[in-house]
């Protein structure tokens, strides 16, 4: 058996003026922990819209696993608008209440913590109740050997030093 990854959070449209791509540091990481040959699985929730349709054929289309993406008919796929000045900075907007921010929690995901070697997460995902609960009993399903990568994220208001505090405490044995 192979090395088992996850990444649990936002998965999302980054949207620059010349187009978008495909975005959130959790699918990236399983994105790219697949590249390497990892067995890995992005968690998270896309919209029942069009933008959340393109995301599951890119995921399809590079063969990443997309049965732990939740599919929501209640709020739109997540974006980020990207604006870049003339320095190359960019301004980034990250759109609330999107479906990312309701991942819900199943008794699936659970059994796919318990085998994962490492997981990734961030706060951002974790500034909605419903993601953070997900995220959080996602982390307490680990076992205590599994790697956890901690993405903090210090964008717009999605962040408090309380939060940021009890996610380097928590440790997957509680």
């Amino acid at each position: 058996m192979g090395f088992t990854v996850t990444g649990i959070g936002e998965l999302l449209w980054d949207v620059f003026p010349e187009g978008r791509k495909l975005g959130g540091a959790p699918a990236n990481f399983a994105y790219h922990c697949k590249a390497f040959g990892a067995e890995s699985y992005p968690v998270s929730c896309v919209g029942d819209d069009d933008p959340g349709r393109d995301i599951l054929q890119a995921l399809d289309t590079h063969d990443i696993d997309v049965s732990f993406i939740a599919v929501d008919s209640e709020h739109p796929t997540g974006t980020v608008s990207v604006q870049v000045d003339g320095n190359g900075k960019p301004d980034y907007v990250i759109h609330e209440n999107v479906a990312w921010d309701h991942i819900p929690l199943t008794e699936e995901m659970l059994t796919l913590a318990g085998k994962a070697d490492a997981v990734c997460f961030g706060s951002l995902a974790q500034r909605s109740k419903t993601s953070r609960r997900t995220i959080q009993k996602f982390l307490l399903a680990t076992r205590s050997d599994c790697v956890r990568i901690y993405d903090v994220n210090l964008r717009q208001d999605f962040y408090s030093r309380d939060l940021i505090e009890e996610m380097l405490d928590m440790d997957g044995r509680r």
